[in-house]
């Protein structure tokens, strides 16, 4: 299998890399239903192994950066019929820690509470 390189990039959820750390340090929970689990991949991808957390919609888990294969530079060079297929069939991924797992889950059910604040 090919390896593939990701390139970190702000994402709509406002991930910053500075000399404290990824910020916002916490994300929060978003899933569709209240009372599903949230599942973690091993590798930013749908068909990685999966594991199953205590985490579900409200909780807080730890931000240890998000990433997606294309920059967002490229993205809105595009143009816009192609750019919508191309950034949902790229989606964003997000590393975080629930407790002692570690794993990826998609930006999409990550809510950031940091950008809320100033609306």
């Amino acid at each position: 299998m090919n390896k593939i390189i990701y390139s970190i990039i702000v994402v709509s959820i406002g991930v910053v890399a500075g000399d404290e750390g990824i910020l916002p340090r916490q994300l929060t929970v978003d899933l569709p239903k209240k009372c599903q689990m949230l599942m973690l991949h091993e590798k930013p991808d749908l068909k990685s192994q999966k594991q199953f957390t205590s985490a579900s919609y409200g909780d807080k888990v730890e931000n240890m950066g998000c990433i997606r294969e294309v920059t967002q530079k490229e993205i809105d060079a595009m143009p816009q019929k192609k750019r919508y297929y191309f950034s949902y069939s790229n989606p964003v991924w997000c590393r975080v820690a629930v407790g002692d797992k570690k794993g990826w889950v998609l930006q999409k059910y990550l809510k950031n509470e940091f950008l809320d604040e100033d609306d």
